[in-house]
C-alpha cells in the first residue's frame, strides 16, 4: 500500500499536477528533486530506515529503523511514535521536542529505505528482525539467514502475515515439514511479509528442562534440606 501511495504521489508530481513555472521562477525542479519531494509525503512505517540530522548538535543525529510498534529511539527525547507520519511531519515533531533541550534546532529527516523490499521474522528464531528481500526468496532461506529455529520453537505452527488490503492475510505454514525436506511447502515470500514462529507448549530439550523443571527440583532439594535441619 505504501509503495502504491508513493507511486501515485510521484506520478501526480511528475505527470502534470505541478504548475508550470512563471517567468520569475525559472525552470521546474529536476526529476530527482521531484522524487525527493514526493517521498517526503509518503508515511513511514515499521522497518523503514530514517536518517535524522540534528543541527547544531550533530552528536544527536542518528540513522534509525522504525520498530514494529511504530516507534524510534532518539537521544534526550527517548521513544517516539512516528508510524503513519511523513518526513515533514516527523521533522516538525522533532523540532518541537528538541526545542526543550536545544536552542533553535534545525532537523533534517530523510527516509533512507522503505520497508517495501524487506521481510521480518519474529518469535522463536535465532536472530529476529528485518531482512532484505530478494526476488524469489522463500521462507527456508529467510529462516537460514536468521539463524534457524530455536529449540523452544514450534515450526509446524508458523504463520505469515501478509498485507494484501486493509487487513493482513494470515497464511499457515508447516515449517517443520519444510525442514524435513518437503520443499513443496517452502512458500515464496513477498516484500513486507512478517513471519512468526511460535513457542512450543512443551519440548524435551535441555533448554525447556532448565526453564521448567530444574527450578522445581532445586526448590524440592531446599525443602528436604530444611526438613533434615529441623530434625
Amino acid at each position: 500500500m505504501k509503495e502504491l501511495l508513493r507511486l501515485i504521489v510521484v506520478l501526480a508530481l511528475v505527470g502534470g499536477s505541478i504548475p508550470a513555472p512563471g517567468p520569475c521562477f525559472g525552470q521546474s525542479p529536476a526529476p530527482e528533486a521531484q522524487l525527493l519531494e514526493a517521498e517526503a509525503l509518503v508515511p513511514v512505517g515499521p522497518g523503514d530506515v530514517v536518517s535524522i540530522i540534528v543541527f547544531p548538535v550533530a552528536e544527536y543525529s542518528r540513522e534509525v529503523t522504525v520498530q514494529p510498534d511504530g516507534k524510534i529511539e532518539l537521544p534526550l527525547i527517548g521513544a517516539l511514535e512516528i508510524k503513519g507520519m511523513n518526513s515533514q511531519e516527523v521533522k516538525a515533531l522533532l523540532e518541537t521536542r528538541y526545542a526543550k533541550f536545544v536552542a533553535n534546532p534545525k532537523i533534517t529527516v530523510n527516509v533512507r529505505r522503505f520497508m517495501g523490499r524487506r521481510v521480518a521474522i519474529i518469535g522463536q528464531i535465532g536472530t529476529p528482525g528485518y531482512y532484505e528481500f530478494r526476488d524469489g526468496m522463500k521462507i527456508l532461506e529467510l529462516v537460514s539467514l536468521a539463524g534457524g529455529v530455536r529449540d523452544l520453537g514450534k515450526p509446524s505452527k508458523t504463520v505469515i502475515l501478509r498485507q494484501t488490503g486493509s487487513k493482513p492475510e494470515v497464511l499457515n505454514v508447516n515449517l517443520a515439514a519444510v525442514l524435513r525436506g518437503e520443499f513443496d511447502r517452502n512458500i515464496e515470500l513477498l516484500p513486507g511479509d512478517t513471519i512468526h514462529i511460535p513457542k512450543a507448549g512443551y519440548t524435551r530439550s535441555a533448554e525447556w528442562m532448565t526453564v521448567n523443571i530444574l527450578p522445581w527440583l532445586s526448590l524440592a532439594g531446599l525443602a528436604a534440606t530444611l526438613m533434615l535441619v529441623a530434625r
